[in-house]
């Protein structure tokens, strides 16, 4: 397997883990990458990937997410597929190598936690449901259309957002 930097390696766990989930597309990716950054960052004062996300009408968006993705697919790793769903077109990913050979030697025990935490929570939802869900989120709601989401924002969450155990 060609080797894989920290960031292709989170998005390696992601598809594997959510590919077969039929809500799984562009957009919910988006939604797992955010919350996984952003939690993460709440907790440790550190983000996983360290992607800057952009306040787009749709939730936050990764900056970096189509050169990660072509960057895998360039490597073979990935492919991506369109289908329709409901009048819109669905962009998915899949792994092209076995699950079990996707290498996640640069994440933490905590960081794949994480993932897979956010993986579960969302991925039941449709891409509407975790777009509207992401833009009640105080980072998001906090920052204007096109800006940059600015990390800190994650210590003024509410209780439903929160993952902080420090919150009262």
């Amino acid at each position: 397997m060609p080797q894989t930097s920290k960031d292709e390696q989170v998005y390696l766990h992601i598809i594997g883990n959510a590919q077969d989930e039929q809500n799984f597309g562009k957009t919910l990716f988006y939604k797992i990458l955010y919350f996984s950054d952003f939690d993460y960052y709440e907790k440790n004062n550190k983000p996983i990937t360290g992607d800057k996300y952009r306040h787009i009408t749709h939730g936050p968006a990764p900056t970096h997410f189509d050169n990660i993705v072509e960057q895998l697919k360039r490597k073979g790793l990935i492919k991506e597929t369109h289908r329709t769903v409901a009048d819109k077109t669905q962009v998915r990913y899949h792994l092209c190598i076995p699950n079990e050979q996707v290498d996640s030697t640069l994440l933490s025990k905590e960081e794949l936690n994480e993932l897979n935490r956010n993986i579960r929570r969302l991925s039941g939802m449709t891409a509407a449901q975790a777009s509207a869900y992401s833009n009640q989120d105080m980072p998001v709601k906090a920052t204007p259309d096109r800006e940059i989401i600015d990390y800190d924002l994650v210590h003024y969450r509410n209780a439903i957002f929160s993952v902080s155990e420090n919150k009262n």
